[in-house]
């Protein structure tokens, strides 16, 4: 037995005394598979068909699968929506056993190539290898293997972009053709608007003999509480137009046991989306497309396609410009809550710090008339038809509880001397910006001198206008003395010693609650990582994490006697 191998099977414990060959040390690997189109999976890039391919590959190079993991998803969707691709990357990184990913072909991973070769970069950091069936295997350290993978990776991207390319174009075709029997526009796709519902028709069959399905949209007829639904659609946009809030519409839908199209009860901001011009068009029997770019912003209405008369309409053009002008004059208190959303709201934990446990929906802000408290975001926009009983979290004590940890934290992790010397450096960064010195006067001055030598250097040589020289002369002299006297420095920057510092610190609660709430929300801000409302343990869990250099987290709890409703 050649020594490297007794050698290694020593250090990992075989307590065999044969030879063994490097090639007997199987590999293990995630095997990863993603379709995004119906074309795709004719053309046998189904997932299951990727994933054959892959465990028979891996069968052939003596690769262990310890995981398999598919998405059907578009490689360029947002990436957070990517969850399956995020949990196998976060196992993979995990798992010092597993050192591959196996795909079918690169563009599998993600078509962004930008995009994909960092990911392929971090992950060949930590030791994980993106292993291509179907794209060549290249060497990244040489030169020939960047060209290479570039690219591969742009070949990808360049073939995802004509793809969408060609889908746009089919999806402006559709929407302008009309069916022959209904005399309704096609649609592409996706949940009908309030009031309608989808009706499959079949168009002709494909070369392969499989039908052609396309939608149109039909009045939704379906009975809620003894009325057909766009009956109770064309109720509720005669309201806005006669001057509803927001609020009122939510609350009529929800006093009607009217279902909502994706949860149970209405809210305030799926009105507000129903109410938008684009939206109204539709209901005017119009098919808008092309209204939003793929990051979600709106795009400009002369960009949008418009097509008179593709469904049935639900309002009139009069009605649409009536609840228009009524949400213009409503514009003043849009979502109309009365809570405080703003950076300067007194409510310190609000703008997203503060999250419900049970939801997920931030907290915010409330008076109830009995006190201020926190309540769960979806407890006042559905009227208590949220996610569950409304749990009013008293607002004076959690926020003193919070300060409190903070203070308690600094006291015990923040070293003195280092925590004296940055208070005094912001001080006299504060003083030199106000009262203190002027740190460009002397690049002033110099030009006032280089002006006064210059008129100096004119009557030397026989300037005849020495009047004007003189009093140009007495003229910036005065400016020098009143730049110099007005850019002395003031005393001195002010400072503060350690047992001060120590002192602040220990009143730290009672110190930041003077300042403005944007200060106290940005101090706040600096220390706690997250806070969650446990309403089963009537607790708030907070997580603190103390800046660099010195890091260090805790998760405590502050409990609390709530007011329920």
């Amino acid at each position: 037995m050649n020594a490297p191998n007794a050698l290694l099977q020593d250090l990992i414990g075989q307590g065999s005394t044969e030879t063994l060959p490097a090639a007997t040390i199987r590999k293990r690997a995630y095997a990863w598979a993603r379709v995004s189109t119906d074309m795709q999976q004719e053309r046998g890039l189904s997932i299951p068909e990727q994933l054959r391919e892959i465990r028979r590959y891996a069968e052939d190079h003596g690769i262990e699968i310890a995981g398999e993991f598919s998405e059907a998803a578009s490689a360029f969707q947002k990436e957070e929506k990517r969850v399956e691709f995020h949990r196998m990357l976060g196992q993979v990184k995990s798992d010092p056993t597993v050192t591959i990913i196996l795909v079918h072909d690169f563009s599998r991973f993600s078509r962004d190539s930008l995009r994909a070769k960092g990911l392929v970069r971090e992950l060949r950091t930590a030791g994980i290898r993106v292993v291509s069936l179907n794209d060549p295997e290249v060497d990244p350290e040489s030169v020939a293997g960047v060209y290479m993978e570039a690219i591969t990776f742009a070949k990808n991207e360049a073939y995802s972009r004509e793809i969408a390319f060609h889908t746009r174009k089919g999806c402006r075709a559709n929407v302008q053709t009309r069916d022959p029997e209904t005399g309704w526009c096609y649609k592409n796709g996706g949940q009908p608007l309030w009031g309608y519902r989808s009706q499959q028709l079949v168009r002709g069959k494909e070369r392969s003999g499989r039908p052609i399905h396309k939608s149109i949209w039909v009045l939704d007829d379906s009975l809620v509480a003894g009325k057909p639904v766009h009956e109770w659609t064309k109720q509720c946009l005669q309201m806005a137009a006669d001057g509803a809030s927001l609020d009122e519409l939510r609350d009529f839908c929800n006093n009607h046991d009217i279902p909502a199209r994706r949860n149970r009860y209405w809210s305030t901001s799926t009105w507000n989306s129903l109410l938008e011009p684009s939206v109204l068009l539709k209901y005017c029997g119009f098919e808008v497309w092309n209204v939003h770019r793929k990051n979600g912003t709106k795009r400009s209405p002369s960009e949008w396609v418009t097509v008179e008369n593709a469904h049935p309409a639900l309002v009139t053009p009069d009605l649409a410009r009536a609840i228009v002008a009524a949400r213009r004059r409503q514009r003043s208190k849009r979502f109309d809550t009365g809570f405080h959303r703003s950076r300067t709201s007194s409510y310190l934990l609000s703008g997203g710090l503060f999250k419900c446990g049970r939801c997920g929906s931030n907290m915010t802000g409330r008076d109830n008339g009995q006190g201020r408290y926190y309540v769960c975001g979806s407890q006042p926009y559905r009227r208590g038809k949220g996610c569950g009983p409304g749990v009013f979290v008293p607002q004076e004590r959690l926020e003193a509880a919070v300060l409190g940890h903070i203070r308690d934290l600094l006291c015990v992790c923040s070293d003195p001397k280092e925590l004296v010397g940055k208070i005094n450096a912001e001080l006299r960064m504060i003083w030199e910006a106000g009262a203190g010195q002027d740190r460009n006067a002397g690049q002033r001055i110099e030009a006032i001198e280089l002006k006064i030598a210059n008129v100096r250097r004119a009557i030397e040589d026989g300037l005849a206008d020495t009047a004007w020289a003189n009093a140009r002369l007495r003229e910036l002299m005065a400016e020098k003395d009143a730049l110099a006297a007005a850019s002395a420095p003031i005393g001195s920057p002010p400072r503060i010693d350690t047992e001060k510092a120590l002192s602040y610190l220990r009143h730290l609660d009672k110190i930041a609650m003077e300042g403005t709430p944007a200060e106290c929300k940005k101090l706040i801000r600096e220390f706690v990582l997250g806070m969650q409302l446990a309403p089963n343990r009537l607790e708030v869990d907070v997580t603190f994490t103390i800046p660099e250099p010195v890091v260090h987290q805790v998760v405590a709890g502050v409990g609390f006697e709530p007011t329920t409703g």
